[in-house]
């Protein structure tokens, strides 16, 4: 009876040999494993035969639509794909029993049952596919796995990226697949990818056993994945494009595990952006333009800062990375994720990013605290005017706006406040106001934002000797206030753009929001910003039909004629002009640029909203008072998305923010309100 082989030498024949089917698939029913040999350096490819060498960097096809599985060819090109991944694998799997001669016996075993399974998958694929008219050595095979793990350095990192990650993947590509052939009518492949599928739980199983031996007792087996994960192999690359839960939980992976992997958000290999809420954008300004000290927001603004963190989420491509000062809860990420909302990456320790290769910094609005934030991640901040977004940036601008060919329902030029920078200057143009006839003026601090640092001076009356204390307290703060008459608002609306690095702008729409009596954002409203309001305040903005097109218009023209000096002051991104409608002598106007943030806003948020829902929606913030849930505690459930059948939002609500606990949250409530 001839001698059973050495592991070693049929762990080399697979990997240096060339043939497909003598080398690659050489048997591994029987072997002895008492001479591993010495640690073996990795080929920079694996042996192939000419026809089916890996192609460097080839491209990647898109995944075929249900419609075109009807063709035989495009079934076959998948299956093509698939036999290259189930090849890479094995050779993989081989150069590991090289790579690591001293693991455990016990592990090199088991993995060698899991490579005559892929022998097994491989052989299954090749024959259908043939059958379909596809041969292996047809298209590009890619070599975006062996390039990405043939360098591995461990075991243990080895069978998470092999075992926990690229396996897991698989069990969820086998049962999608395999359902859309069984519906496309390819019960012979369907077949196939169902018995991939079930031997697949049992790879994952090998991978998680010798996880859970080779970790660190402290950590958890989470902990483990994320530290032994990196590009291009992410969390991201063990979910496939459905999520086979119940697999999951026969492999034996534990429920939270589970569902922080669901909900992880991490990018596949795409640069991912960076976001994070900067609410104080305009104080952290205001704070550098008198001293080089660090900044640091007042109690308010921090714990708004904290409990409102997760809203950029909202915005962000899949993939993306938000920055939160705690890692939010899984079931409060599930409950985004059931919403449709992006699946996003949430860290609070930006030193775990040192190492990944990330996009943009999009923080909620640039300041020096936010550009040295960006510099830390090593991203490059832009260069700005110093002075962009202090409301006397624009007041020129605004008032130019007006005066040149204005629209016969805009407002008069005098609406327009004035920049003042001594307490002489505001008392000058309060008197010059009252003059003109209006009884209440308002002053607002230079980098005010969402109604602070502002007074309303009313009934004709000068400022008291306290008030003028105050003023002086904060023109010193700001550098300067503006100064205007307090209009009889009825209407608040904001228009929204993007500015490209050209100069080029692009329009994103207008929305309809709310104030609270003082200037603070109450709420912001989905469609369009004539829904929902007093008919005749409909009638007059639409011009009784005759003119639907004038809050478009008007957005237009009014961002072209801010968007050069933007564009000139080092802005790139995000812009929203703040407008409203008021009172006159003669009915209503519109005063199209009443400030001008060059930031991110809520209105924003609202927009990347709309495609999201199917019924009239409006953005909230609320506070303990407003609602049972907001400061509740941490064990409360949060409520199930009420999701139409395409995935659309049609009533409840959807917490923005995780509500529990928080001073303040943001909520999407749907439905008539």
């Amino acid at each position: 009876m001839t001698a059973a082989p050495q592991l070693r030498d049929l762990a080399l024949q697979i990997l240096e040999g060339s043939d497909l089917w003598a080398d690659k698939c050489v048997s591994l029913d029987r072997f002895i494993d008492d001479d591993p040999g010495p640690l073996y350096r990795a080929p920079a490819v694996p042996g192939r035969s000419a026809s089916i060498a890996l192609a460097p960097r080839s491209p990647t096809e898109a995944a075929p639509s249900f419609s075109k599985l009807s063709d035989a060819a495009v079934r076959g090109r998948l299956l093509h794909a698939m036999a290259n991944h189930e090849l890479q694998a094995l050779e993989l799997m081989a150069l590991a029993l090289l790579r690591f001669p001293h693991a455990d016996r016990r592990f090199r075993r088991g993995l060698a049952h899991v490579m005559a399974d892929e022998q097994r998958h491989l052989t299954l694929y090749t024959r259908r596919m043939n059958q379909l008219g596809v041969q292996l050595a047809d298209l590009p095979l890619s070599d975006f796995f062996w390039r990405a793990l043939r360098t591995l350095e461990d075991p243990l990192t080895f069978i998470i990226q092999i075992g926990l990650v690229l396996e897991q993947a698989n069990l969820d590509f086998a049962a999608h697949w395999s359902r859309r052939m069984r519906a496309a009518g390819d019960d012979a492949t369907a077949t196939i990818l169902e018995q991939v599928y079930a031997e697949e739980v049992g790879h994952v199983r090998h991978g998680l056993l010798w996880a859970r031996r080779w970790k660190n007792d402290e950590d958890t087996l989470w902990q483990t994945f994320l530290d032994h994960t990196f590009e291009p192999m992410t969390p991201a690359r063990a979910v496939g494009p459905i999520f086979e839960r119940s697999a999951r939980t026969r492999v034996g992976l534990p429920a939270d595990f589970i569902d922080r992997l669901q909900t992880a958000g991490m990018s596949r290999g795409r640069p991912a952006d960076v976001w994070w809420f900067h609410p104080d954008a305009e104080g952290a300004c205001a704070h550098a333009q008198r001293t080089a000290s660090p900044y640091t927001p007042k109690k308010g603004v921090a714990r708004l800062e904290q409990d409102l963190a997760g809203l950029p989420a909202v915005m962000a491509t899949p993939g993306d990375i938000v920055l939160v000062p705690k890692a939010p809860r899984s079931d409060w990420i599930q409950h985004r994720c059931q919403a449709g909302l992006p699946l996003v990456q949430f860290v609070e320790d930006p030193t775990r990013l040192t190492d990944r290769t990330l996009g943009q910094p999009q923080p909620w609005g640039w300041s020096p605290t936010a550009a040295a934030r960006a510099r830390a991640l090593l991203l490059t901040a832009p260069t700005r005017d110093p002075q962009l977004g202090a409301k006397s940036w624009s007041v020129d601008a605004a008032r130019t706006l007006l005066e040149t060919e204005p629209e016969p329902f805009w407002s008069a030029p005098e609406v327009v406040p004035v920049a003042c920078s001594s307490l002489e200057a505001v008392l000058r143009s309060w008197k010059q106001l009252v003059a003109q006839g209006h009884r209440s003026v308002v002053i607002k601090g230079d980098w005010s934002a969402s109604g602070q640092h502002r007074w309303i001076v009313r009934n004709g009356q000068p400022p008291t000797p306290a008030e003028s204390t105050r003023l002086e307290g904060l023109i010193e703060r700001h550098g300067a206030v503006t100064v205007g008459p307090w209009l009889d608002r009825v209407l608040d609306l904001s228009f929204h753009a993007d500015i490209d690095a050209d100069g080029t702008v692009t329009h994103r729409g207008v929305v309809r929001f709310d104030t609270h009596p003082d200037g603070r954002f109450s709420g912001a409203h989905t469609g369009p910003p004539h829904r929902g309001i007093d008919r005749d305040l409909t009638r007059w903005l639409l011009d009784d039909g005759r003119d639907p097109d004038r809050l478009g218009r008007t957005a237009r023209r009014t961002m072209a004629a801010i968007a050069p000096a933007l564009h000139a002051a080092g802005h790139v991104g995000p812009v929203g002009i703040d407008a409203l409608v008021h009172r006159t002598e003669d009915g209503l106007a519109l005063w199209p640029l009443v400030e001008v943030n060059p930031r991110w806003t809520m209105g924003r948020v609202v927009l990347s909203l709309q495609s999201r829902v199917r019924s009239p929606a409006r953005l909230e913030l609320l506070r303990p008072s407003d609602h049972p849930l907001v400061g509740a505690a941490l064990d409360t459930r949060l409520p199930d998305p009420d999701c139409h059948q395409d995935g659309r939002l049609q009533g409840g609500e959807v917490w923005l923010t995780d509500p529990r606990g928080a001073a303040v949250a943001a909520r999407l409530r749907l439905g008539s309100y």
